[in-house]
């Protein structure tokens, strides 16, 4: 087989893994980029935390000096790497340049496909449940995303594939793009023999950022206050310092931290001004602007228990998440199962220190029986306090302590009421959640963002509903949608 016939690449690397931090600070390469997903910064950010319980953990348990330097470097290489191999998630993004399409997954694969054996390319989304990174299967070569592809590349004949571990003869080959569309007439220009102009040489100005978008600088900011926090628990706990000037430490971080908070505080302001100039509300603002200066770990866990006293402050009032003129979608009654572990937890809660004792100990369960049994009670109520609802021009589906999504009713093209989903996936549809005797099945003529595994957002063009009464719900859309139209 002759070397025009030859796709050539590799597999992990740990070079790459370690050059990936870098990367993405430094200078990009030539070429128009193709990036297949956002940075790792969920992974960055749990790597971190880990790394430090690590170290201070073995640090603990050794009490030779050389050996708890050993562990400490040891611990320090391998988040480093292990931090590499998350950033590199965005630092590596597919590329066109010089004459052939670099398929790449981070620091774990890449492959370079000369652009002469491309014939097509399209845009076509497809799940895969596949373990592995890339994966060669009857003549298809498939790295996704989350399990999802949404291009295809038609090669003009059987090739060979040699990148790693990853060997075999394909004829296709499907990725993942974070915009498919942009990612199609990239490729396309590129096979026409064209060149785009901001490919070519850097842009004279960067374009405008959309009303609400973090800007780069502080995506990256956010992190440094829980830098700062790792690394002043690493310093003191481990002992590796004296304590006066540890104590020095602690004064040069918690003034650091003041003066990042000043910037925090100046962003959120400007942040949730221009939120207010796009027409959101004071509550949606102020959330967003929030969330979106923080971590997306911590922004994740705060979320949640802020849903959970919601939910509870709600429930005890006797009110919902419903706006003024909605329609319920259905009804969800108490779930008896969560409520039960509700009222177990709290007997436990307070039994603890009665049949224990006072100590530290029981202080600490009882605050961690109650915490849990407030949680297992937001679970039960929420059916309750964020039900499915029809508005005036939307329909919004509730479910979980905090997720939702909103169809415009101008979208819906059919409404019906369908069987039960089976086992297997469809990439275009979309589950809500929960179990009931009957689906309500909205079909969209444009698709809308659902949040699929993790909050990742996926586009969906049928969204199935479970519900109690599916029939009754189908005749209020429909009347609703009526006279919309009209």
């Amino acid at each position: 087989m002759s070397d025009a016939r030859l796709i050539t690449g590799g597999g992990a690397s740990v070079g790459a893994a370690a050059r990936a931090p870098w990367q993405a600070l430094g200078k990009h390469a030539g070429g128009t980029p193709i990036p297949s997903q956002d940075g790792g910064a969920v992974g960055v950010g749990v790597i971190l935390f880990l790394t430090v319980l690590e170290v201070v953990l073995v640090d603990l348990m050794l009490s030779a000096p050389w050996a708890r330097v050993v562990a400490l470097v040891a611990g320090l290489a391998a988040g480093y790497l292990m931090t590499g191999f998350a950033i590199a998630l965005s630092a590596y993004p597919h590329r066109v340049a010089y004459g052939a399409f670099t398929v790449s997954y981070g620091a774990s694969f890449h492959a370079r496909v000369p652009l002469s054996l491309i014939s097509d390319v399209a845009v076509r989304r497809s799940l895969s449940d596949q373990q592995r990174t890339a994966v060669i299967k009857e003549g298809v070569l498939s790295v996704p995303v989350m399990s999802t592809t949404n291009l295809v590349l038609t090669l003009r004949e059987p090739v060979r594939v040699e990148a790693g571990k990853t060997v075999g003869e394909v004829r296709e080959i499907r990725i993942h793009a974070k915009d498919p569309g942009d990612a199609l007439i990239s490729l396309r220009d590129a096979l026409e023999g064209t060149v785009r102009e901001e490919a070519a040489e850097p842009a004279a100005k960067p374009s405008a950022k959309a009303p609400g978008e973090v800007p780069t600088w502080l995506r990256r900011l956010r992190w440094a206050g829980l830098l700062v926090l790792l690394v002043e628990i690493l310093l003191v706990t481990t002992g590796l310092l004296d304590w006066r000037i540890a104590a020095g430490v602690l004064v040069v971080t918690e003034g650091t931290l003041s003066v990042l908070g000043l910037v925090f505080g100046a962003a959120f302001i400007s942040q949730y001004r221009k939120l207010r100039r796009t027409g959101r509300g004071r509550r949606a603002a102020l959330g967003e602007a929030f969330y979106s200066l923080v971590p997306p770990p911590i922004a994740e866990m705060v979320r949640h228990e802020v849903s959970v006293w919601g939910i509870l402050a709600l429930a005890v009032t006797f009110r919902t998440q419903a706006r003024p003129g909605d329609r319920r979608l259905g009804r969800v009654g108490f779930v008896r199962q969560a409520g039960v572990l509700a009222a177990v937890l709290v007997a436990g809660g307070v039994s603890l220190p009665v049949l224990a004792g006072v100590s530290p100990f029981t202080v600490v369960g009882t605050v961690v029986l109650l915490y849990a049994a407030a949680a297992a009670t937001a679970f039960a109520t929420t059916g309750r306090v964020r039900p499915h609802t029809l508005g005036r021009e939307d329909v919004v589906l509730r479910w979980g302590l905090h997720h939702s999504v909103r169809i415009p009713l101008a979208g819906i093209s059919r409404v019906e009421v369908a069987g039960q989903p089976g086992p297997g996936s469809n990439e275009d549809r979309f589950t809500v959640p929960g179990r009931a005797p009957g689906v309500l099945a909205l079909h969209l003529e444009e698709p809308v963002e659902a949040p699929v595994r993790m909050g990742v957002l996926r586009p969906v063009t049928s969204v199935l509903v479970p519900l109690a009464d599916a029939g009754a719900a189908l005749a209020l859309v429909e009347g609703r949608h009526g006279e919309e139209a009209r």
